[in-house]
């Protein structure tokens, strides 16, 4: 038998032993494959569906936590509120109860989804709040026989989570579902127990506002103590944990949330603000279902490479090598730099893209050396067009400096003077377009500044400029202290009567680099100075552009903040009729010296 079956393989020709060799091979690799990649799909199907239950667990906490400190937010509002513990004092006055009434209105009018909240007492009548209903409510007896009330009192720092369930009814003949938040009010000044507070809404409008609506998937979102709060059909609402059947009706405190039964896809995340707990739940074998078309199409294409390639091997290798050796001469002549090549390949398969891709290819890069050369075009001529319009500010200079010369032959050496100062000003201003200036061209802005200001005032306005030496090179922001002293002469000394003094001191303390503008001047009011220092310490402008100096003193800071980081601060002191002090201070380690060129420029 063996014999006879070597003697057939002798005799075989060289395709058919080809093909004897060739298909064993390819149908155990074209099956490999197949296997592979239906585990493969089936891996990744279920990890993109674990991922997205994780990120609809993870909004769905988000949303818990935000919700949870608004509610946190008027809890702690109230139980401050000094109006509402004289109400619930033994002598309660009837303008407290007003007050209270009034804020209740206030902070629930503007929350959409709160549409209740109680106040018990044993010393009052109970506060109502419901924009719902005019129902009675339950009495604060009955409640105190709950268990919610029970776990209430016994937590009395961070309160209790609780849905209607069972009899427990707070709006007596309301069929809606209540979610709500129970806390203990106690007094912050006796520490005693004064009452306790209940701020709910309906559990539809919860599920609403909390659980995203997915198709074929189920949320649902359990307290601490394992009820179930909401979740996506309302149906499991007021139940227990164990009531569920993912996971075999095992107390919540003993299941390991990472173990899944095979028959369900579950995502877990707990809120740390509330404690609470989010499920999201998918049935694995409806999700696995959508995989069967895949095994399918692997099973064709299995059969389907058994039935062309064995007769098709030679002719598609030829057809397959053909436009190849197109494509590979194309590349060799687009190497050589003629960038207007092209390949005409009729195939639609991946030879055929891949050829397509290769003309759009160098179609783009054809493009983008036609950008770039019309890139550095353009990037000249914007160079041409800067040094023109450098021509302006030098005819400004150059004319004025012609001015004052004729002023000074014409004995006005007053006006030129002025026109000289103000030359040297505009110069120094645009410091050929540097934003970052030396110590000593800032106070020769300033100085300028003050010159012509003082023979616009005349002896109303005189002025001092002090700092220390080794300071003078220390590199600042462009306009930095020009703005301030601008300040101190139009709302401090222009608005006085007598003698108007500004002092500018720069000099170094403990380390830091102190900029001081000092005037004796009108002073702030104490309400303003405070909305001043206000918009200083404010991480975002909280001052409209029309309120100029606490607008001046937010952008100098912003501007202090990008330039040397946060290090920096800016104190201002006033007193009403006696004048102003403006302190910048940045720490010298965060300030650098102007090299030669920037001396001397």
């Amino acid at each position: 038998m063996l014999a006879k079956m070597k003697t057939l393989y002798l005799e075989l020709p060289l395709r058919g032993k080809f093909q004897l060799w060739f298909m064993p091979l390819l149908v155990v690799t074209a099956a490999s494959i197949g296997y592979m990649s239906y585990t493969t799909a089936s891996n990744q199907v279920l990890d993109k569906i674990s991922q997205a239950q994780d990120n609809i667990s993870s909004q769905t906490v988000a949303h818990l936590d935000y919700l949870a400190k608004d509610i946190y937010d008027i809890y702690s509002y109230l139980s401050l509120s000094s109006e509402l513990h004289d109400l619930l004092s033994p002598d309660a006055s009837y303008n407290s109860a007003q007050v209270v009434n009034s804020m209740i209105n206030r902070l629930l009018s503007t929350r959409q989804f709160f549409q209740s909240l109680l106040i018990f007492s044993d010393h009052f009548p109970t506060i109502k709040f419901n924009s719902l209903n005019n129902n009675e409510i339950i009495s604060y007896d009955t409640y105190k026989q709950s268990d919610i009330y029970k776990y209430t009192v016994a937590n009395v720092i961070k309160g209790a989570w609780g849905v209607e369930a069972g009899p427990l009814k707070l709006f007596i003949g309301d069929q809606r579902k209540k979610v709500f938040y129970s806390k203990v009010l106690v007094n912050p000044e006796t520490l005693v127990q004064e009452g306790l507070m209940i701020i709910g809404m309906t559990e539809e409008d919860f599920r609403r506002s909390i659980i995203p609506a997915r198709d074929n998937v189920e949320i649902v979102v359990m307290n601490e103590s394992g009820t179930i709060v909401s979740d996506s059909s309302g149906k499991w609402s007021g139940q227990s944990f164990t009531d569920l059947p993912y996971y075999n009706h095992t107390p919540m405190e003993q299941v390991d949330w990472k173990q899944h039964d095979e028959q369900w896809l579950i995502s877990h995340s707990a809120s740390s603000a509330t404690g609470w707990h989010v499920l999201v739940i998918q049935p694995r074998t409806q999700e696995l279902q959508q995989l069967g078309q895949i095994r399918w199409l692997t099973v064709a294409f299995v059969i389907m490479i058994l039935l062309v390639n064995v007769p098709l091997s030679w002719v598609v290798s030829k057809l397959l090598l053909n436009p190849l050796k197109q494509l590979l001469k194309s590349m060799r002549e687009l190497q050589a730099g003629d960038f207007r090549q092209s390949v005409e390949i009729e195939l639609r398969d991946e030879i055929g893209q891949l050829g397509r891709g290769y003309n759009i290819m160098v179609e783009r890069i054809r493009e983008l050396i036609q950008d770039v050369y019309e890139s550095e075009l353009s990037e000249k001529e914007a160079r041409l067009r800067m040094l023109q319009s450098q021509i302006n500010p030098h005819f400004l200079y150059n004319t004025l400096n012609s001015i004052a010369w004729m002023s000074y032959r014409e004995g006005a050496d007053k006006t030129a003077d002025m026109i000289q100062r103000l030359s040297v000003f505009f110069r120094f201003n645009l410091s050929q377009g540097a934003d970052i200036i030396t110590i000593e061209k800032e106070l020769t802005i300033v100085e300028n500044y003050l010159f012509l200001s003082q023979i616009r005032f005349g002896d109303k306005l005189t002025y001092a400029i002090e700092v220390e030496p080794h300071l003078t090179q220390m590199r600042i922001p462009k306009l930095l202290l020009q703005p301030l002293v601008e300040n101190a002469v139009v709302h401090g000394i222009e608005q006085m009567e007598g003698q108007g003094f500004i002092h500018l001191f720069v000099y170094e303390s403990e380390g830091q680099l102190v900029l001081e503008v000092t005037d004796n001047g009108m002073g702030i009011p104490a309400e303003k100075l405070e909305q001043m220092r206000a918009a200083v310490q404010a991480r975002q402008r909280a001052v409209a552009p029309d309120q100029a100096d606490g607008f001046a003193l937010f952008n100098t800071r912003e501007r202090l903040r990008n330039y040397f980081g946060d290090e920096v601060a800016i104190e201002v002191n006033s007193r009403l009729n006696f004048g102003t002090s403006v302190k910048i201070k940045v720490n010298m380690d965060r300030v650098s010296v102007a090299g030669g060129d920037e001396r001397d420029a």
